[in-house]
């Protein structure tokens, strides 16, 4: 009860007597408000270009064929994968479809996981929802 009393009191002595005053008091709080929540100013605006993107002729329709359901097991289990993610990758475009991005690995171990020798000396990896169970591993040979 007691503390009640002390808030209005504070209420009553903190209003001005004069409305004009209390008004030009609610202006100023208001002409400031964009000061208080206004973001600081950031540094140049970068986008997701991490990677190096590997030039490598894809033809969209042997891809499927290139499949490896071993490699894949072993993708899903974490037995055969990039040794980063992201890291290389190449874009193989598609006829009336976006183009699609995988990972890249190298069999003679340019980030590549390898940790059963699963690789062949001059095959290229092509890696599709890695450290996922539903991984993909397509292989292809250099060209």
């Amino acid at each position: 009860m007691l503390r009640t009393a002390a808030t209005v009191l504070l209420l009553i002595l903190a209003l001005p007597a004069d409305p004009a005053a209390a008004q030009n008091r609610a202006q100023e709080f208001l002409r400031r408000i964009p000061e208080a929540v206004e973001p600081e100013p950031h540094g140049k605006i970068r986008t997701k270009t991490d990677g190096s993107r590997i030039n490598l002729p894809i033809d969209p329709a042997e891809l499927d064929r290139n499949l490896s359901d071993t490699l894949s097991e072993a993708c899903s289990r974490l037995r055969f994968n990039q040794r980063r993610q992201g890291k290389y990758y190449v874009i193989v475009e598609r006829p009336n479809a976006p183009p699609v991005r995988y990972g890249y690995a190298q069999g003679s171990g340019l980030n590549l996981y390898d940790p059963e020798r699963l690789s062949g000396p001059e095959q290229l990896y092509l890696f599709w929802l890695d450290g996922t169970s539903e991984c993909r591993v397509y292989v292809t040979t250099t060209p």
